[in-house]
Formats: structure tokens, sequence, C-alpha cells
């Protein structure tokens, strides 16, 4: 069983039942039993969220609702309110880079993440690409909102992938998660360094291929207890399924 907590919808190009046939069918053909989706882009946070519930209503028994959250969108703590009322979101994400802005220095981040806690939901944080995204801007709230479960995403990329484990390391509530991140020497550090409990399989769908994401530690000497670990416990542990199940 694999579960994978970070694969995206589209809602600036037409969405509809083909998109979502290809999702279920990507799901299928590479044995994804649950698969995490958001809505990164689409122009207005509210919509995009609600596409998302009315999708995972569709079929909950394959996917898990993940919620967006712009700080600097005016209604960002509305949102945040509203959206831990609705059952079928289980993850927060946050894009420093799609919204433009530097998480260290958005003042009203904390305000947000108090709201959000208050469920204790996993927390999905872009990282990678640009000034906007280092992971070491996230540590202030890492390091006050301690009950709070930081996933940051591709580990951290190419640009800071390296001291990314170190902060996964050194902090009890941060995990990385695996997909877009193909840099030889940044995985094999993760691996070495990290216990497997700190990762979580993503495949960043449709943006990037799944198999390519399932395939990235195929190259390394681990076994079929890492493996389980990856693909498929960690994410029911952090996401809280009851016996294995929802």
């Amino acid at each position: 069983m694999i579960i994978d907590i970070h694969a995206h919808i589209n809602l600036l190009n037409p969405f509809g039942e083909k998109e979502i046939e290809s999702l279920l069918a990507d799901m299928d053909r590479f044995g994804i039993e649950k698969r995490v989706v958001s809505a990164i882009h689409g122009g207005n946070i509210k919509k995009q969220n609600d596409c998302i519930v009315d999708l995972v209503k569709k079929h909950p028994d394959r996917l898990i609702g993940c919620a967006v959250i712009n700080p600097k969108d005016e209604n960002a703590i509305e949102e945040s309110q509203r959206i831990l009322k609705i059952p079928e979101i289980r993850m927060i994400e946050f894009n420093s880079l799609e919204h433009g802005y530097y998480p260290d220095a958005c003042k009203r981040l904390d305000e947000i993440l108090t709201v959000l806690s208050e469920k204790d939901l996993p927390i999905k944080v872009f990282a990678g690409i640009g000034a906007r995204s280092m992971p070491q801007q996230w540590l202030k709230q890492i390091k006050k909102h301690r009950n709070v479960n930081f996933i940051i995403l591709h580990m951290a990329c190419f640009d800071y992938g390296y001291g990314c484990v170190d902060l996964a390391k050194e902090h009890e509530n941060v995990y990385l998660e695996t997909s877009n991140q193909y840099e030889v020497q940044i995985i094999k550090k993760a691996i070495n360094e990290l216990s497997p409990e700190k990762l979580l399989f993503g495949s960043l769908y449709p943006e990037r291929f799944t198999r390519c994401s399932i395939s990235i530690f195929d190259t390394f000497d681990v076994d079929s207890s890492f493996r389980k670990r990856v693909y498929e416990e960690n994410a029911k542990n952090i996401l809280k399924f009851s016996g294995g199940k929802e």
C-alpha cells in the first residue's frame, strides 16, 4: 500500500471528469491506495479549497483533502477557521513562492498557525527555490508551535536540501516529503542521518511523473522495512489513521 501525501489539481486549466479519471488511473497504475490532493493554482483560495472538498466527497476511499492558505489573503484567518470545521480536510499547505511572501517576515503567519494548531493538522510548507522558500525561514514557527507537525516539501529541492536534512534532524516536529528531490547526495544524507520515520512519500502529480517519484530510493541500499515506513506507515501516523484505516 502506498499513501501519496502530495499531489495537485490545477483549476487555472479546465478541470473536470477527464482530469479526475486521469488522477485516479495514475493511482491505480502505480499502486497508490490514497492520495492527498490540494489546489495550489486557481486564483481564489476559498473556491480552490471547496473544489478539493467536493472532490474528496466524491472519492472518499481514495482521496484526502489538503487546504491551501495564503497568509497575504485578507480573509486568511476566516478561511483557516472555516476549513478546521470540514472533515474532508486533513492537511494544510503553504506556498510562499507561489503567493509571494517571506515566511520569517510574514506578520499574520503566526496568528494563522495558532488558529490551525487547534485541530492538530499536519502543515506542508514549500521549500527549495529562491529567496522566499528557505526551510530555515520557518524555524521561528517550528520552534513556537511544537505541537504542529511541519512537513517540508521536496526536501527543499536542490538549493536547500542539505540544510533541510539538518533541520529535520534537529527538530522533532519536522518531516521531509520526497517528491522533486533527485540530488543523490541529499537523498543519501537523508537516508544516513535521519530516522526513516522522518520521510514521507509524495509524487507531485501531475507536475512530475509518479513513477519517477516512486523510484527515488531504487539506487540506494534500503530494505523493505524502510520502504514500508516511507511509502505507507509514516503517512498513516501523521494523518492519524486508526488501525490503518480512516
